[in-house]
């Protein structure tokens, strides 16, 4: 374990350098989320079986074939994707009146699932959310998709003329990270917008001294909201199991080569989309199974085990390193794009940064492929029509 941190120790401060003190680079946001995990790991202490070596060997190999993937990417030349090319106008109009237009959808789905719960009505939004309730409703659909993208556009091109439209989009986006009761979309949320004002300079590392204990602080209201807070004296234990658990489930609950199926676990979209030719076709529930952690004699139930889950379970340690690659060159491709002037790039990179910081937690890439696809080509759309311009008046007297 000595070995492990003082490796991700190494790989943190490399990065920190290597990115020239920019904290959103995805080796500085990954060997932090990581150094921070493993440290309070080592300090709670409260009932956790030790790390076994084939865990920390997965760490290792994962943390460390994502950082140098992405130092590699960084030091690259790579052919600029829509450098320089900004959103087309009427494609980001059509984005922000479609959200205004499918608001009142969302709206209507709150007031049906509230009107319905004889319960808690933040924990009845959050199982809608999650899925359909009895009255087959639910609060996620696929327009949500192009609120953020809409909002991180319009934050992105910035100024006196739709800075209105920033705070509307800004204030739908936390209407949703409301009505999901979900801390991955809050996170998602201030993770974005202070990366893009990062970016243009306006929000300096001090001020994430700041915005951390609130985004922590909104986190555990939401928490608070669907009523599954426990008291002051059990809350230590509780944020132990948050910053805890998926490593202790990993550890102690997950074999490597166990899939039942070859990748079913890191390719649960492509199984997904065979299940609807083939009902035979077994699809793995997005929602892992619950295991008991117990801390400080008390019981609590997990169902996370951080990134290495899919891969570590499909493939073993082949797939740890072969997808630690993947992954770094995804992120690290979208941030130097995004660095050299690829304002397209460097949308998508504020979206898709979450999944990085949720590592701790789960997958957030695979697991949600088909989502992230939907980020994808909803980036894309207004990027390729200014680029080839397309809906553009002609000019008449050509």
């Amino acid at each position: 374990m000595n070995k492990l941190l003082i490796t991700v120790s190494i790989l943190a401060i490399g990065s920190w350098l290597f990115a020239r003190r920019r904290w959103y680079a995805p080796s500085v946001l990954l060997t932090g989320i990581w150094l921070f995990t493993l440290i309070s790991y080592v300090i709670i202490d409260r009932g956790f079986h030790p790390l076994k070596p084939e865990i920390i060997d997965a760490l290792t190999i994962w943390i460390t074939g994502f950082t140098v993937t992405t130092w590699i990417v960084q030091s690259i030349y790579l052919k600029p994707l829509f450098k320089d090319v900004v959103p087309s106008t009427p494609v980001r109009d059509l984005y922000y009146y479609f959200t205004l237009a499918t608001l009142p959808l969302m709206i209507w789905a709150v007031v049906m699932v509230v009107r319905h719960t004889g319960g808690n009505p933040f924990s009845a939004l959050r199982d809608a959310n999650v899925r359909e309730n009895d009255q087959g409703i639910r609060t996620t659909s696929f327009f949500v998709i192009f609120w953020m993208v809409s909002y991180i556009m319009e934050l992105r091109v910035i100024s006196k003329s739709n800075r209105g439209r920033v705070i509307v989009l800004f204030l739908i986006n936390l209407f949703y990270v409301i009505v999901s009761m979900g801390k991955m979309n809050l996170m998602i949320l201030f993770l974005s917008t202070v990366i893009i004002l990062s970016e243009k300079n306006i929000v300096k590392l001090k001020h994430m001294l700041l915005i951390v204990p609130v985004l922590l602080g909104l986190m555990l209201v939401l928490q608070s909201a669907r009523g599954s807070l426990p008291s002051k004296s059990r809350l230590g234990a509780f944020c132990s199991v948050y910053i805890c658990s998926s490593l202790s489930n990993l550890n102690t609950n997950v074999e490597p080569h166990s899939a039942e199926q070859p990748g079913e676990n890191t390719f649960r979209l492509f199984y997904a989309i065979k299940h609807k030719i083939d009902k035979e076709t077994q699809v793995i529930d997005p929602i892992l199974d619950y295991s008991t952690v117990a801390i400080a004699k008390k019981y609590y139930r997990s169902n996370t085990y951080t990134a290495l889950y899919p891969f570590y379970k499909d493939f073993g340690m082949a797939g740890v390193w072969i997808f630690s690659i993947v992954l770094g060159l995804l992120f690290g491709s979208l941030f130097k794009l995004g660095e050299d002037g690829s304002i397209c790039a460097l949308v998508l990179y504020a979206i898709l940064a979450g999944c990085i910081l949720m590592q701790m937690m789960g997958d957030i890439v695979f697991s949600v492929l088909s989502q992230n696809i939907q980020y994808l080509i909803a980036t894309l759309i207004p990027f390729v029509m200014s680029k080839y311009r397309l809906l553009e008046k002609k000019d008449s007297s050509c």
